[in-house]
């Protein structure tokens, strides 16, 4: 599932609409969602953000490993206003703590870093400047992996000019005409997440059939499952298997360790 976490329901409107999100809940946050997207609005600041990722994390059935995407406006001090950035570093301002999202060749979102301060910013940089991503990566690694961790921002302000960050209709014109390029964002890294899962699980039941083929003890099953795994995750495409089931599992990690050049 794809988990947006949005701070502002003026940020939030035109993904609702475009993807035609029902609201879910309003206990503590709330929630829109469809089949295989929910967008859950934070409210401001890097706490909030923190908080409603937990939230969002037990209101869909604890289910680890799903892809979160932080999407909002942000400063920067020469990028246009409407100019739209994936973030690939994010910096507390205040515990100077850095994380440093895993960005794929191919999505083709330009990149800055973002440095989150914990009130508005007006001291522009280079970087961009928000309120929620250092919060909203910090807690989504408990629920997931850094493959899957992202953080969309539209520039909204710079040193020339400001947006009326309180009017809804100027919010909705900013973001509206990169809802597309969003769009296509999403269905890149779906895809990568339904290709990632459906490897792991091929290369799962390819070990499971191997190591029921073998009577071994614990520990020799073990050991045996560690080289699987690393021969399997590390096998050149279109390159022919070498495990041999006639041949015992010390002769298998023999061959494992051969292949690799270990």
């Amino acid at each position: 599932m794809i988990h947006f976490i949005v701070a502002t329901s003026s940020e939030a409107r035109p993904l609702i609409d475009f993807y035609s999100l029902k609201k879910k809940t309003i206990s503590n946050f709330v929630i829109y969602n469809n089949d295989i997207i929910s967008l859950t609005i934070s409210g401001i600041g890097k706490t909030n953000a923190a908080m409603s990722i937990a939230h969002t994390y037990y209101e869909f059935n604890q289910q680890k490993n799903n892809i979160w995407i932080n999407f909002g406006i942000a400063g920067n001090k020469d990028a246009k206003i409407g100019d739209i950035f994936l973030i690939d570093k994010v910096i507390d301002n205040e515990t100077k703590e850095t994380k440093f999202p895993v960005i794929l060749d191919d999505f083709k979102i330009k990149q800055k870093a973002c440095i989150t301060f914990g009130a508005p910013n007006f001291k522009y940089t280079n970087n961009l400047s928000d309120m929620e991503a250092s919060g909203f990566f910090f807690a989504c690694e408990k629920y997931s992996t850094k493959e899957f961790i992202y953080s969309i921002k539209i520039i909204s302000d710079n040193e020339k000019k400001k947006l009326n960050f309180f009017d809804k209709e100027i919010i909705r014109n900013l973001i509206v005409p990169k809802i597309k390029e969003i769009d296509m964002f999403k269905k890149k890294i779906f895809s990568f997440w339904i290709d990632y899962y459906g490897e792991k699980k091929k290369i799962s039941k390819k070990i499971n059939d191997i190591l029921s083929y073998y009577n071994l003890t614990f520990s020799e099953t073990e050991e045996f499952k560690k080289w699987l795994i690393i021969y399997f995750y590390n096998q050149p495409r279109k390159k022919t298997n070498i495990i041999n089931l006639k041949e015992n599992f010390q002769t298998n990690i023999k061959s494992i360790k051969k292949q690799l050049g270990i």
